[in-house]
């Protein structure tokens, strides 16, 4: 991973020390973004107005992004840095069935709904984008890319916690382990690509039928509708870690870390 050294004045300090303990103990520093995170989330699930949390931690993951120079690092970068875009086609496949459910089953009572519904999915891509396919992930490269992406998917994985509030534990479960599947992959495609602008655009279509359900009055699809889409996002979880354990296999790392470097 390239950390480029800012010059020495007295305000770049502060980031040198940041910089400093990211790189000396890289989990750490992850394990601390994610728990002022989570925290963050929690406060605005039981505190804060609805929606607040996407723009706070969007906002906190960009910053800290900007601060240490990790931004186009992260994938925040333009076209001409991207790479291998074809490698996106199972992401992009999940999307797409996302879009259709979505569009497909959505009962329109204004296009309030739907504007607002699509708002705070992109907003909600941004945000979890940004803390775990940017800040974290990239946080976590100097343990190679696969036990980046694997540890990375870890903390996508327990993000879901709250959900246990919610649900029934098996249920709740369920969303901690699809955290982690689906984490796992799209890390493994943000490396392979170098960019996260995609990966932001695939997750808010994931998105949009919940945000869409809150704010239609919580009126959810027909049973069967809601059993299907959960079955094919489960398989679509299982392939998406198959795909991503083929996309960083250790036959192909040294090579891929090496073009990531120049």
């Amino acid at each position: 991973m390239n950390l480029q050294r800012p010059p020495e004045t007295q305000r770049e300090q502060p980031s040198n020390g940041v910089k400093a303990f990211a790189a000396r103990s890289p989990f750490l520093f992850a394990l601390v973004f994610f728990v002022v995170s989570f925290c963050l989330g929690l406060v605005d699930l039981f505190v804060l107005p609805f929606g607040t949390d996407q723009v706070v931690q969007s906002g906190l993951s960009i910053g800290v992004l900007l601060w240490l120079g990790w931004l186009r690092l992260a994938g925040f970068n333009g076209p001409s840095q991207w790479r291998s875009l074809y490698l996106l086609w199972l992401p992009g496949l999940l999307a797409l069935f996302y879009l259709s459910s979505f569009l497909l089953t959505m009962h329109v009572s204004g296009a309030r709904v739907v504007v607002l519904a699509a708002l705070f999915a992109l907003l909600n891509g941004l945000s979890e984008e940004a803390r775990f396919r940017g800040v974290i992930l990239q946080a976590l490269l100097p343990y190679g890319w696969l036990r980046a992406a694997a540890l990375s998917a870890v903390f996508f994985g327990l993000l879901h916690l709250p959900n246990f509030l919610v649900y029934p534990p098996l249920l709740a479960f369920g969303f901690i382990v699809g955290g982690f599947l689906f984490g796992f992959g799209y890390a493994a495609c943000r490396l392979r690509t170098n960019t996260i602008w995609p990966l932001i655009i695939f997750h808010a279509c994931g998105d949009l039928w919940p945000f869409f359900t809150v704010f239609n009055g919580g009126t959810a699809p027909a049973f069967y509708l809601s059993l299907l889409y959960m079955i094919v996002t489960v398989v679509f979880w299982v392939l998406l870690l198959g795909y991503g354990l083929f996309l960083l296999r250790p036959r192909r790392q040294q090579h891929l870390e090496t073009l990531a470097e120049q």
